[in-house]
């Protein structure tokens, strides 16, 4: 059982593409926790081992590692990059105390990191950012700076800057120890710092120590007294403001090459503190000990299910022991009792059993077939409640079912096992069309999720956009006549009736009533034809359930023997299809409330997006968080296919929006068939 004084859980985290599984890898080597690095184009990484993740050569959920450095247990949470899974980091970053941010040398890409700094903010989570890809053609560290300043505050500073970049990215000066490296086949060795980095490197310094002097009054007298503080105050301050969250360190780094993971690894020993410096705190805010001789309180930080070994529910052990073969209460289940099926710690797709383990510790929980994301876990009935990552709103959707009949009895069953791994999916059965569908948080996000049903389950699946809940409704009243009338070798079958159509306001629905007077119609009748009337609304003259209308049965005959509840059902049936051509039927479609939230610098592109899909733009706010905006339209929901994947192109993966069904309209020209995606 690891001294939770040694361990450091650490999430990389950042855009797509920046690097952050290769980083990890270089980390893990440089570590001996692998005795070679894995590559993310030949599908051979430690934490990116799903065949989603190899297949589309990026992170598409969480992996999880852990390696030894300098007696300092480091467990590594690498999460996707892809806006479209940023609920899979919300829910890893719940299990960890710091974060490691790797960003490209582009200052452009600086602003897709801005809905992930917020969340670190929000939660004051330490964390770094390191420049990656220095050795990339184009690579721009002191932009890239400057644009994480501008973005984030002063507080964000450099601790190492680059000698050199692109091809010539050679090693780095470390601010605060005034020392350079060079990078080499062995690692990293001293070097004097370059004559002509020397202005450059004063400027960077007195930055990092007036950003630190911030926080401790004794440092910013030095420097105003033009002291020279010492070397070990220096560290000191580091270390202790950033494990506070103070400032914002920035390193250099090239992941592909391994420059810059020695000087990344002593950061997250040193810079980042442990379990016990930073105890996690329950739902009041109240810290949680981390000690061992305590209740154990843990939390699931994600769900993996494997078809043949079943379940594994990864979990940050907050406080107490936990063995093995322990026996735990649910308190998100009203304390139900669960018996874990096994321990283990996790090298990417390997498990390595354990016997126990303690507090600050990240661990998988084998076979708790009941216990979902999020979920806390408890001995000794302690009831605690603990802050989890709630999914936003899915804004995405599939139409889903199965490609052979065989498996529809499955289906639905494997599909809640896809949503038991990632909770941000959600699956639903549409209120008028009935369809199967699968929600999520984008495009991608739902294919994914696809993927993995066929290949885990051998569920072979058809997925279309939702159909569109187009509806009828008629625009003037009139009266009919029906008469039913069958003969057979028996008793035949009559049914005369007389019905009122009238239409109503819009959003009434539909309505039957009956005036029959002296019992031309029998009243024992009479709900056969209500039903009747209204299984023929179910399909009106455009094949769409027809709304807001007033159906009267006003008058009728009947016949002693021949008249039956099926024939006057069928003779309602048959009035209502002849009334409905002759009430100038229309064909209405849903309108949608649009809240789309963006950078005020993409306002203007988004509302010009939305008018073009018929929509009407209600009006334009400031969001809440400065240098947004929230712009409001009603639009047709049939305009609105891939809109989430059209709004994150136009905004750099920015934007987001929500929306709620707001009435129906009338259509000009009706799309028999159209389909959207919401």
């Amino acid at each position: 059982m690891a001294d939770p004084t040694r361990l450091r859980n650490i999430a990389f985290v950042g855009p797509h593409h920046a690097g952050k599984t290769t980083l990890v890898e270089a980390v893990l080597a440089a570590c001996g926790a692998t005795t070679r690095r894995g590559s993310v184009a030949d599908g051979t990484t430690v934490t990116d081992h799903e065949p989603e993740c190899i297949a589309h050569a990026q992170s598409t959920q969480v992996g999880f590692a852990h390696a030894v450095a300098d007696g300092i247990d480091l467990t590594i949470a690498d999460t996707p990059g892809f806006i479209d899974f940023f609920e899979e980091t919300k829910a890893a970053l719940v299990g960890v105390d710091a974060a490691v941010v790797v960003i490209e040398a582009d200052p452009s890409r600086i602003v897709q990191t801005q809905a992930l700094i917020e969340r670190l903010e929000a939660v004051r989570m330490p964390h770094c950012f390191v420049v990656n890809k220095m050795d990339r053609p184009g690579a721009d560290f002191e932009a890239t700076l400057r644009a994480l300043q501008a973005a984030y505050g002063r507080h964000v500073v450099a601790e190492q800057w680059p000698i050199g970049a692109a091809d010539g990215f050679t090693g780095y000066v470390d601010l605060a120890a005034t020392q350079a490296f060079a990078y080499d086949a062995d690692g990293e060795r001293a070097i004097d710092i370059p004559s002509a980095l020397a202005a450059t490197v004063a400027r960077a310094r007195g930055e990092l120590l007036e950003a630190m002097a911030d926080f401790d009054d004794r440092l910013m007298e030095e420097l105003l007294e033009g002291v020279e503080p010492s070397r070990e105050e220096v560290d000191r301050d580091l270390c202790s403001e950033c494990a506070h969250d103070q400032i914002v360190p920035v390193l250099v780094a090239s992941g592909i090459a391994g420059a810059g993971t020695q000087a990344l690894i002593r950061a997250m020993e040193r810079w980042f503190p442990s379990p016990v410096d930073a105890p996690k705190c329950d739902a009041q805010g109240n810290p949680i000990p981390p000690v061992a001789d305590a209740p154990a309180v843990l939390q699931v930080v994600k769900t993996t299910v494997h078809p043949q070994s079943g379940k594994l529910s990864i979990a940050r052990i907050i406080a107490g022991n936990v063995k093995s073969d322990a026996t735990l209460n649910n308190v998100s289940r009203n304390g139900e009792k669960v018996r874990l099926g096994g321990l283990y710690r996790l090298q990417g797709k390997k498990q390595d059993p354990l016997s126990q383990a303690g507090p600050g510790e990240i661990v998988a929980l084998a076979r708790l077939d009941s216990v979902a994301t999020g979920d806390v876990l408890t001995s000794d009935g302690l009831q605690v409640a603990l802050p989890r990552a709630i999914p936003d709103e899915p804004v995405f959707a599939v139409a889903i079912k199965p490609k052979e009949r065989i498996d529809e009895a499955k289906i639905s069953q494997m599909l809640a096992r896809i949503v038991d791994e990632d909770p941000a999916l959600r699956l639903t059965r549409a209120e008028i069309t009935g369809e199967l569908l699968l929600l999520g948080s984008g495009e991608q996000h739902v294919n994914i999720a696809v993927e993995r049903l066929s290949r885990k389950y051998k569920v072979d699946v058809e997925t279309a956009a939702p159909t569109i809940p187009y509806t009828e409704t008629i625009t003037t009243g009139t009266e009919v006549h029906s008469r039913y009338k069958h003969q057979t070798g028996g008793h035949g079958q009559f049914a005369d009736v007389w019905l009122r159509f009238e239409p109503r306001e819009r959003g009434s629905g539909t309505s039957f009533s009956e005036s029959i007077v002296g019992g031309v119609v029998p009243k024992g009748f009479i709900p056969a034809v209500e039903k009747g009337v209204r299984e023929a609304l179910a399909h009106g003259p455009n094949g769409h359930p027809v709304t807001d209308l007033h159906v009267t049965l006003f008058d009728g005959a009947y016949h002693d023997v021949d008249s039956s509840e099926q024939s006057f059902k069928t003779a309602a049936g048959m009035g209502v299809r002849d009334a409905l051509p002759k009430c100038g039927p229309v064909v209405l479609e849903p309108i949608v409330r649009v809240r789309a939230v963006v950078p005020s610098a993409y306002t203007s592109t988004v509302i010009a997006q939305l008018s073009s899909k018929r929509g009407q733009i209600l009006g334009m706010n400031p969001a809440d968080r400065p240098g947004l905006d929230v712009v409001e339209a009603f639009v047709p929901q049939v305009e609105m296919a891939r809109y989430i994947t059209e709004l994150r192109t136009a905004t750099q993966g920015l934007g987001t929006y929500s929306w709620r069904h707001e009435r129906y309209d009338p259509v000009t020209t009706h799309r028999a068939g159209a389909k959207a995606a919401l």
